[in-house]
């Protein structure tokens, strides 16, 4: 349900920044955006996919190399969420054990929307110049027929396949397009009437947190039921912040509760790889109280993450500014380096895993 969540907010949030871009400076630039999203996503994820490369490698079996190296190569190369599709559907992989980098599924889906969004933003806004209609006109038109395509896509495909309907990008993009919808229909949050969104911002939260709690079996996701935290997750924005004392958007206003959001991607990439791995340093599984330390321990990676990998990148000094080919060129360098230990370890694993079967026959 975190995923859904996070998609509607960022269909918002991008759709509106696309807008806001045709609308001042009239057209779209493809090369400012992906090179903002570049800077704001790639760094801290290709560090990770790194250094889950170098524990896989130091201590991870062979023998569960190739299947780790697999997805993180996708996850590199931001297909994971397919490359998990294709496993659900194959008998030997289904039951495989989760990989460190799972979890970029979702953030390939994200990418796979930062690269097609704005295209289909550039060619509604060039249609309706050619026509001369209005471009929001077209554009609720064009983004209320894919919306309405993916989720008519999303309840058929989860009632057949609902573990390929999870990870597929078609099956999402409605998610992406109900947010995207409510920036070209209501830019700015509402004003005024507090109680109105007090009551908007509640019902909402409760709508995202219900499901979470409620649901569980993974046969209805992603159909009907996550109309619920979408329905929700658009209320909250639509409501703004309340000034009202019982809104519970107000916590969004603590100290805490926005250091949280501030770290909340860098925590996401970290949280399962340090989950993931530390079983295979202490030998055993993680006790309950074990659990808790790493919950706090991947806070402070986060937030390590977040001043000094993201920030920089986020907020360049003025020669990463003025040369955005040398930041391009080294996150070039570094998915290489991961895709080519992606290629190569598990070779190197099987070829001594036959060297040492020959061993024991000799």
């Amino acid at each position: 349900m975190g995923v859904d969540v996070f998609f509607v907010v960022s269909g918002f949030l991008i759709t509106g920044l696309l807008l806001r871009d045709a609308e001042t400076r009239g057209s779209i630039s493809l090369r400012t955006f992906y090179l903002r999203r570049a800077r704001r996503i790639l760094p801290a994820a290709l560090i990770v996919l790194a250094v889950v490369s170098v524990l896989t490698i130091a201590l991870v079996p062979q023998r569960e190399w190739r299947s780790w190296f697999r997805e993180i190569v996708a996850s590199a190369l931001y297909y994971e969420n397919w490359q998990l599709a294709i496993d659900s559907q194959i008998p030997r992989r289904a039951d495989l054990e989760s990989t460190p980098v799972q979890h970029f599924w979702s953030l390939s889906v994200e990418e796979q929307f930062y690269l097609f969004w704005p295209l289909l933003l550039i060619v509604a806004i060039w249609f309706a110049g050619r026509r001369g209609v209005g471009s929001r006109r077209v554009l609720l038109l064009v983004l209320g027929a894919v919306t309405t395509a993916s989720f008519v896509h999303c309840i058929v495909l989860t009632a057949h396949e609902p573990a390929l309907a999870y990870f597929s990008t078609f099956t999402r993009t409605w998610e992406f397009g109900v947010g995207g919808l409510l920036a070209l229909l209501a830019a700015t949050p509402l004003r005024g009437r507090d109680g109105l969104r007090g009551a908007a911002s509640l019902v909402g939260l409760v709508l995202i947190v219900v499901p979470i709690v409620t649901f569980h079996s993974p046969d209805v996701f992603p159909g009907f039921v996550v109309l619920l935290p979408v329905v929700g997750t658009l209320a909250v924005i639509w409501a703004g912040m309340p000034v009202v004392a019982w809104s519970p958007a107000r916590l969004a206003a603590l100290p805490p509760v926005q250091w949280m959001g501030d770290v909340s991607y860098s925590l996401y990439l970290w949280h399962w790889p340090i989950f993931m791995f530390v079983p295979y340093i202490t030998g055993v599984p993680s006790p309950p109280w074990l659990m808790v330390l790493l919950v706090a321990f991947s806070f402070l990676v986060a937030g390590l993450s977040k001043r000094y990998i993201e920030d920089p990148f986020r907020t360049p000094t003025h020669g990463l500014r003025a040369r955005p080919s040398v930041v391009l060129g080294a996150m070039a360098a570094v998915i290489a380096l991961v895709v080519g230990a992606g290629v190569v370890a598990p070779g190197v694993a099987a070829e001594r895993n036959i060297a040492c079967s020959r061993g024991d026959r000799d």
